[in-house]
C-alpha cells in the first residue's frame, strides 16, 4: 500500500500540506463539474470529495472527473468512505469515517492485485488514533482541534496539546481538522501536524476564485 510520504514526494509536495474537503452545496450556482474544476485550482495539494447526499451512480461520474483532474494537476484526490468506488475509479485513496472498520478495509485493499489505495481515517481521540494506526491507515485526520468554522460544535475541541500527543505517538502523518483558519494553522504545524484539513479554508478560496471569474 502506498504511503502518504511516498505520494507527496513523488509529486514534489513538501509539508505543510493543505488538505481541502469538498462541500459543493455551498455553491449552488455551480454544477458539480464546475465546482470540481475550481477545487483543483486552489492551493490544496490534497482534495477529498465528500458529497454524502449524492446517489452512488451520480457520484461515480464526479469521482471519475476528479481522478482526471488530479492526474492533470498532479494533486492527490481522495474519495470519502466509498472504498469500492475509489478502487474502481482509480483514486489516490479513500478517507474513512471514524465509524468504519479500518482493519477490514485494509484487508480488502491489500487483496486487490490491480490497484492499491492510500487509506486515511478521521479520529477524535488519542485512543482512536492508536487503533487506526494499528489497523493499517496511512494517515490520520484528528479533530476537532478547535471549534469548527463551518458548522455548529457538538463536542469539546481537542486542543493543541492532544494534537501534539497524537503526533508524537503516531508512526504515520497526522492532519489537524476543525476551526483551522490560516493563523491557527501555524499553531497546528508547530504542534507537529503534517498539514491542516477542512471545509472552511478551501471554501474561502473557491469563493474568491469564483468571484474573480464573475467580475
Amino acid at each position: 500500500m502506498p504511503t502518504l510520504d511516498t505520494i507527496l514526494r513523488s509529486r514534489n509536495f513538501d509539508p505543510p500540506i493543505w488538505y481541502g474537503i469538498s462541500n459543493r452545496l455551498l455553491f449552488p450556482e455551480l454544477s458539480p463539474f464546475a465546482y470540481l474544476e475550481v477545487l483543483f485550482t486552489t492551493s490544496a495539494q490534497i482534495i477529498q470529495w465528500r458529497e454524502k447526499d449524492l446517489p452512488q451512480d451520480e457520484n461515480a461520474l464526479y469521482v471519475k472527473e476528479g481522478v482526471r483532474l488530479a492526474r492533470l494537476s498532479g494533486k492527490v484526490f481522495l474519495v470519502n468512505s466509498d472504498v469500492e468506488l475509489a478502487l474502481k475509479a482509480g483514486a489516490d485513496g479513500v478517507h474513512l469515517t471514524s465509524s468504519q472498520d479500518a482493519a477490514s478495509v485494509s484487508e480488502i485493499v491489500g487483496s486487490q492485485l490491480k490497484r492499491s489505495l492510500m487509506l486515511g481515517q478521521s479520529v477524535h481521540s488519542v485512543s482512536s488514533a492508536r487503533t487506526s494506526t494499528r489497523s493499517g491507515c496511512d494517515y490520520l485526520l484528528l479533530g476537532p482541534v478547535f471549534n469548527p468554522l463551518s458548522k455548529k460544535a457538538y463536542t469539546k475541541p481537542l486542543g493543541l496539546r492532544t494534537l501534539q500527543q497524537v503526533v508524537q505517538e503516531s508512526s504515520i502523518p497526522v492532519f489537524a481538522l476543525g476551526g483551522l483558519d490560516k493563523s491557527r494553522a501555524e499553531k497546528a504545524f508547530a504542534a507537529g501536524a503534517v498539514g491542516v484539513a477542512g471545509i472552511s479554508w478551501i471554501h474561502h478560496e473557491v469563493e474568491e476564485l469564483v468571484g474573480r471569474k464573475s467580475r
